[in-house]
């Protein structure tokens, strides 16, 4: 008894120092890392740190660090009363939060930015609200901020929104049934995409998204063999790159076409081998194919359990599709065979309710989407058109010029693409920088004397080989200062040799080195524009990208993706 008090004790006192020593750890942890945070970033951080690290913690789903991050970035934004800054820091509030907060904080950005002349906001608030509504499924309301996010597009004249705003659209006129409305509407964005860049390399997600709406699009207008084409598409695109769930959404729809093309097996076997990868509407509607098929070969039983399953996840969602209907339809004649009245009650009041909302929703939709979408937009065409006649005074069919304009947009972008991707491959072999004026120097300046001359020459080759050139506050008069010449001298010399102005030059020598240094040093790709011009003496981001395009011909985007994909 003695020696178990003893044991008891001493096991006590051991279990005791253990929890001790926990929380100590604990405590030490949590104060160790929360000095870690806060040395990471605070609100003297640039706007331009908190971006990066803003997009980092997202991009490894570092939650929790991400809303620290938001708040210092929300409480320097509003200490220094920027609109801008801090709409995008709601910008990742919004992304992160549940449907009701991120519906006020949408609401927020737009208020504070309602007045701003900046060509995203307030537009990207109503986006970010129809999203929300989108994934929803409350179409009706994310359409009212699609069509207001579209119109604020289009007073700013932001194409690029423009064209995402569209294919949101297109989206919900897809679901709602208005399906050559929005294959209309993907085929225009394709061909723009088309236009933009003849190859996927760096567009996949635009590609991708296309060809799957594509293929959905004419799967439900019957159309099977145009269907088939963009899946397959899709597939080879989605395999080229390792994209495995994009590649199963396209294994999914090209097992919808191989049902309606009565290939019961091939589309059976593909939705067995995916179906558990998804959830919600979309593998209801993957269960309703599966439920049809059994259905097919006589299994009426196994039928009935793929139907009974869909009825718990649309009870579960309350997000009806248009096949609902025939899978209450189907639950309706199993109960009679039954001969189980309950839920033959049951599933009719089912069918009456969503067939109802279905038919309102699709209704109010289509009104909508004509008189605030379509109608507004044949005017704008064709008030385009008008002026283009009248300007040119021409008594030419319209079709004719729009295809003229096409014909040669078309041409126009592929000549510029093919250009700019020949002088992308020069770059890339170090020719573009040898590319000077080679012609022979025969005359000299007579206002600047031989031996000045020589000497201003000498110094300013061993100048470009410096760093010297590299710093942002470097004008004439400093270099003239540096070499031991006047800035008369020393222009004369640099317009009659060089043959460019004292700021291209300057500005040259800046890209040659930025074009050596990128392409030595991998670590350098992971900076933004803005970032890269602090590195290479540039003041901002866009001067620098300017100055780059201007020396070379090539956007800085498509050079730092071919390094990036090297």
């Amino acid at each position: 008894m003695i020696l178990y008090s003893v044991i008891k004790f001493f096991l006590c006192g051991l279990l005791m120092f253990v929890v001790l020593t926990l929380c100590f750890s604990q405590a030490l942890f949590s104060q160790v890392n929360s000095e870690q945070i806060t040395t990471n970033y605070s609100i003297n951080s640039t706007f331009s740190e908190l971006h990066e690290l803003e997009a980092a913690a997202m991009e490894d789903s570092k939650i929790d660090e991400l809303k620290e991050i938001v708040k210092v970035h929300l409480k320097k934004a509003k200490k220094e009363n920027d609109p801008i800054e801090v709409a995008r820091a709601y910008y990742y509030r919004i992304l992160n939060e549940k449907p009701h907060v991120a519906l006020v904080y949408s609401d927020s950005m737009i208020k504070i930015t309602e007045n701003s002349e900046h060509p995203n906001y307030p537009t990207l608030g109503y986006i970010l609200k129809g999203n929300v509504f989108y994934d929803q499924g409350k179409f009706q309301f994310a359409l009212d901020n699609f069509l207001k996010a579209y119109n604020l597009a289009l007073e700013k004249e932001n194409i690029e929104d423009q064209r995402e705003i569209s294919l949101a659209i297109a989206a919900i006129r897809n679901i709602n049934g208005q399906h050559y409305a929005a294959a209309d509407l993907y085929k225009r964005s394709l061909n723009l995409l088309k236009q933009k860049s003849s190859s996927t390399e760096g567009y996949y997600d635009d590609y991708a998204t296309l060809f799957y709406n594509l293929s959905l699009t004419y799967l439900r207008l019957s159309q099977l063999d145009t269907s088939k084409y963009y899946v397959q598409k899709g597939i080879e695109l989605s395999r080229l790159e390792h994209k495995k769930e994009d590649f199963k959404d396209f294994v999914m729809v090209d097992a919808q076409i191989n049902f309606y093309k009565r290939d019961f097996k091939k589309a059976k076997d593909s939705l067995l081998k995916y179906i558990n990868d998804f959830e919600g509407t979309s593998k209801a509607i993957k269960l309703y194919y599966l439920g049809k098929i059994e259905k097919h070969f006589g299994n009426e039983k196994a039928a009935t359990m793929y139907f009974k399953t869909i009825d718990s996840i649309v009870s579960s969602t309350e997000d009806p599709f248009d096949e609902v209907k025939d899978v209450y339809q189907q639950l309706i004649i199993s109960s009679i065979l039954e001969d189980d009245e309950k839920e033959q009650i049951d599933y009719i009041e089912k069918l009456i309710y969503y067939d109802s909302v279905l038919s309102s929703e699709h209704e109010n939709i289509a009104n909508q989407a004509v008189v605030a979408y379509d109608i507004p937009d044949l005017k704008r065409q064709k008030l385009k058109a008008e002026n283009q006649l009248q300007a040119k005074n021409l008594y030419v069919a319209l079709i004719a010029i729009l295809a003229g304009l096409a014909i040669l947009m078309g041409l126009y972008f592929y000549i510029r693409s093919r250009k700019m991707n020949n002088r992308l491959k020069l770059l890339m072999e170090g020719s573009v920088m040898e590319e000077e004026k080679s012609k022979a120097i025969t005359e000299h300046p007579s206002s600047v004397p031989e031996e000045i001359r020589k000497d201003i020459l000498e110094k300013l080759a061993a100048f470009e080989t410096s760093e010297g050139f590299m710093s942002k506050d470097l004008d004439m008069y400093g270099l003239a200062q540096q070499i031991g010449t006047n800035t008369t001298y020393l222009s004369t010399v640099i317009n009659h040799y060089k043959k460019i102005s004292f700021p291209t030059y300057i500005k040259d020598l800046k890209i040659k080195a930025a074009i050596n240094q990128l392409s030595k040093n991998p670590d350098l790709l992971k900076y933004n524009y803005q970032g890269l011009a602090e590195i290479f003496g540039f003041k901002t981001g866009e001067s620098f990208s300017r100055a780059f395009y201007k020396k070379t011909g090539v956007f800085p985007s498509k050079f730092l993706n071919e390094l990036k994909s090297r």
